[in-house]
């Protein structure tokens, strides 16, 4: 149980409340400041500085005056791009989420309460496969999906990036979270952006929390 004086303590020092091995590798349920937050061994998966990531990406787009009707997610993590476009900006499109780890589904259910959620599908599903199985294009799709601070190499070949454009609308919008730490990421973020210009009519790009790129794709 997750007392006063544990959201104070961890205000001085981070307090783990649960370890679990994840689907690509250890994950922590921790107190940080006073708030649940979800890491990873080398990165913040939920409710930390990804929450800032998204929280500042949706005010750049000024996304509540371009209200989407339906939401793609891929990679639900905890829940914070939910959490955001529900409680903090009283979005209520439809959100169909995609998630992989079912440690991480787990939690969300458990610990970040993803069930009462109005209006969101929950599916426990790579990424790609899901991308394949949806019938219609959304108008705002997101990409948030990492192994610790990388993005998969896959996730930036032709066969994903053409399945991104097709799920997406025409005229809609297609945020594509990266993290460029090492020479390495930053190829494979640098071919993300590649791919999605050859793709879409107008791709910019931001920089957050330091080595975060999202690409914004239209």
């Amino acid at each position: 149980m997750r007392t006063k004086l544990m959201r104070l303590l961890s205000t001085l020092a981070p307090v783990r409340l649960e370890r679990a091995q994840g689907r690509h590798g250890p994950l922590e349920l921790t107190l940080e400041n006073g708030r649940l937050v979800v890491n990873s061994a080398h990165a913040n998966q939920s409710f930390g500085s990804l929450h800032r990531v998204w929280r500042k990406c949706f005010a750049d787009i000024d996304l509540v005056r371009h209200l989407p009707k339906r939401v793609l997610l891929l990679g639900y993590g905890a829940g914070s791009v939910a959490h955001i476009l529900r409680k903090e900006l009283g979005i209520t499109a439809p959100i169909t989420a995609v998630d992989n780890d079912p440690v991480m589904l787990r939690w969300a259910r458990t610990h970040f309460g993803a069930d009462a959620i109005p209006d969101l599908t929950l599916l426990e599903q790579d990424a790609r496969e899901a991308l394949g199985t949806q019938a219609e294009p959304f108008d705002l799709v997101i990409v948030d999906l990492f192994q610790e601070l990388d993005t998969p190499p896959e996730l930036s070949e032709d066969a994903f990036m053409d399945l991104l454009r097709i799920r997406t609308l025409m005229g809609g919008t297609l945020l594509y979270n990266t993290i460029a730490h090492d020479a390495a990421s930053s190829a494979v973020s640098a071919r993300i952006g590649h791919q999605l210009r050859l793709r879409f009519n107008s791709v910019s790009e931001r920089g957050y929390e330091g080595d975060n790129r999202v690409f914004i794709a239209r």
